[in-house]
This record gives structure tokens, C-alpha cells and sequence, in this order.
């Protein structure tokens, strides 16, 4: 079987995939017309130059299309204390309108889906079509909007005794209606972003830990060393329960699952369990099913979060002045240093044998380094 889609740019032509083919004759063995010359040409096709149908095209522009506009303010409040410290507390604010993405960034709309009737099937999709000449076409639109609220908090100590202290905390929501799971609505992915993390901390310290009262060759040794840290702490992204087995017959493949329970937060289940348990089930998959045939689901956008994220960095360095012109730098970081794991988001298909599991790390383990530098 196959298909063809056009280029992004002039001149337009046709391009073929194949499942399987033979290497002898790969167009005739797909019940294929060889294209050559026609659809190729070192210029523009000819005029009378066909593609073969149905074809998919890739992307087709709004006809109206806007240029993003995003509006942002906010309001800060700041206080000194003391003399070293200082708070600040912020209300942060945007809303983006005509908001458009790639698909490499954000799905495209489906501009030519199967409409749904009774003796639908997945063999007739291509038949139900708005456009039957045509397969899938790639809708670029400026339809999308976003809105986003958050309170940002940070506390500061400058340089004072020799230490330093940074820290910020964010409660925020973002919602977009970006998805488009159901090409016939787009208010049917208004909710929350998929980037969206409700609780974010962050907390960095420079030390220039204490001189010792040793000199020549042991304060050299002892004296100069400094402290650095960083600690991360996030809430997880959130995340939808899908159905891949396309119960719309749309035609898309982006159906959400149906809610069997009362409540998505059914599903819910504790994240203080042991790791052996929440790899294995870290929601309950048996609140959702399969969407009903003919719809797109009836569960929201992203309803369910993933697990957390927490690291710790730790970094020790030391200058050591050798002589007027030459000193010599030892760096020492340890990345991730308390070797936290951190799990990347479960499985979310409802036809996934492994629905609800998690299998896979958002992260990297401990790594250490060293380096030591001399410079003359």
C-alpha cells in the first residue's frame, strides 16, 4: 500500500511510502504508476503533470491567518530585610490569541476527517472524507489561545559572611485548547497545558567556606575551597488517558478514553508507595475505557499528573595561587548528587497492555566530574 504527500515548497511534488516493495518494479508491485518524469522535473511540473489520488498534503495554511499576538503584565511588590535580604512576591499574567504551531511542536488540525455514520468502518474512512480526492490534509490555523496566572515568590540573601542564597517558588496554571483531538471543536482541548506545572522550587547557594588559621603549604591546601547547590523541585506534567484504536473513525487517532468511575480522581492513587508499586500501577487504569464508537471520548485534557521531579547538584571548587602569574583551579560536581530516581510520565493508552506503568526516567542518574585547570 501506499501513499504520497506534497513538499512544503515550490516546486511542488510528489512523495512515496512504502510498507513493503519490491526492488525490482517497487511501483508496479504497490499497484503504483511510476511517476517518473511527469510529477519530477528539474523545474516546475508540467501542466498537465497528475498525482495520483487520494493524496495527503502537507500543511495547508488558514486562509485568514494572523500573526501571534500576546499580551502580558503583571505586579511586583519588594521588600528589603535587613540589609542583606530581600523578598519578592509577583502576579504574573499572559494570554496568547492566534496562536499556531507546527507539527513538530504542536499537532496540526485535521483538515479533511471522516465524518462518523452508522455502517462506518475503518475500511470505508477514506470514503467518509470531507474531501475524498484527498487523504489527510495538515491544517496550519492561528485559532489556538492560552492563558496563563501565576504567583511567583523569591527570597535572596546577597554576599554577606561569605554566602549567598537564591531561592524562588511558582504556583502557576497554563491552559491552552492546543490538541485538537476532535477536528470538528476546538474547545474540546480547552484545558490544561501539556507543559503546565502547578508547584515549582529552587533553591541555589554560593559558600566561601571559612579560612583556617594554617598557612605556607597547609593553608594552601585547606584555605580557598567554595560551595555551590542547586536544588530542584517540581510537580509532574500533567497528561491524558487516550484510546489509539480510533472508536471516532475519524480518521485522526487522537480519541480521549471514556470515564467508567464518577470522578477522574478515581484514578488517583498514592505517590508515597514504594517504587516497586508505582512503576507498576501509578494510576488505576480500570476507571477508563474505550471511547464510545461514533465520539471522541468524554474524559477532559490532561486530568492526571506524573510523578515528581527532585535534584539535587553540588559543586566544590578551589583556586589555588601558585605564584604571582600561575594559579590552578580544582573543580569537583556531582549531578544529581543524592542519586534520586526520577520517573518519566506512565503509559496512557487504554488499548497499551502496560496502561498505567511507568517505564522509563525523566533525568539522568548521579554523575560525578572533575577537572582541575592551571592557568600562567
Amino acid at each position: 500500500m501506499g501513499f504520497n504527500t506534497f513538499v512544503d515548497a515550490a516546486p511542488f511534488s510528489s512523495q512515496f511510502f512504502f510498507n513493503t516493495a519490491s526492488l525490482t518494479d517497487p511501483y508496479a508491485s504497490n499497484g503504483l504508476a511510476n511517476p517518473f518524469p511527469a510529477n519530477y522535473a528539474p523545474r516546475l511540473p508540467a501542466s498537465d503533470s497528475t498525482f495520483i489520488l487520494p493524496t495527503a498534503i502537507y500543511a495547508v495554511f488558514q486562509k485568514d491567518f494572523h500573526i501571534t499576538l500576546v499580551t502580558a503584565w503583571n505586579l511586583t511588590v519588594e521588600q528589603q530585610l535587613g540589609k542583606n535580604w530581600l523578598f519578592r512576591g509577583a502576579y504574573v499574567g499572559n494570554k496568547g490569541t492566534f496562536l499556531y504551531g507546527t507539527s513538530d511542536q504542536k499537532p496540526l488540525r485535521e483538515f479533511n476527517p471522516a465524518v462518523y455514520m452508522p455502517d462506518a468502518t475503518h475500511d470505508n474512512t477514506q470514503q467518509r472524507r470531507l474531501y475524498p480526492q484527498f487523504s489527510t490534509v495538515g491544517f496550519i490555523s492561528s485559532s489556538n489561545n492560552s492563558h496563563y496566572n501565576a504567583l511567583q515568590t523569591t527570597v535572596e540573601k546577597r554576599m554577606s559572611h561569605g554566602l549567598s542564597i537564591l531561592g524562588n517558588w511558582t504556583w502557576a496554571r497554563g491552559i491552552d485548547d492546543y490538541g485538537w483531538s476532535n477536528p470538528f471543536n476546538r474547545h474540546f482541548d480547552y484545558g490544561l497545558s501539556d507543559d503546565n506545572i502547578h508547584h515549582s522550587f529552587n533553591l541555589s547557594s554560593v559558600w566561601d567556606l571559612p579560612k583556617t588559621g594554617f598557612t605556607g603549604a597547609a593553608g594552601k591546601v585547606l584555605n580557598g575551597w567554595e560551595l555551590t547547590s542547586i536544588v530542584s523541585w517540581r510537580g509532574g506534567f500533567p497528561y491524558s488517558i487516550v484510546d489509539s484504536s480510533d472508536n471516532s473513525f475519524s480518521g485522526v487517532g487522537r480519541d480521549r478514553a471514556d470515564l467508567v468511575g464518577s470522578s477522574p480522581n478515581a484514578a488517583k492513587l498514592s505517590s508515597s508507595r514504594p517504587h516497586s508499586q508505582l512503576v507498576q500501577e501509578w494510576f488505576n487504569p480500570a476507571v477508563f475505557t474505550d471511547n464510545a464508537v461514533g465520539t471522541f471520548g468524554n474524559t477532559g485534557k490532561n486530568i492526571l499528573r506524573g510523578p515528581r521531579f527532585f535534584q539535587t547538584d553540588l559543586g566544590l571548587m578551589k583556586t589555588t595561587q601558585i605564584s604571582e602569574r600561575t594559579s590552578a583551579q580544582f573543580r569537583a560536581e556531582f549531578f544529581n548528587a543524592f542519586n534520586n530516581v526520577n520517573f518519566s510520565r506512565p503509559h496512557k493508552d487504554v488499548t497499551d497492555p502496560q496502561i498505567g506503568q511507568i517505564t522509563g526516567l525523566d533525568g539522568k542518574p548521579r554523575i560525578l566530574q572533575f577537572a582541575l585547570k592551571l592557568s600562567f
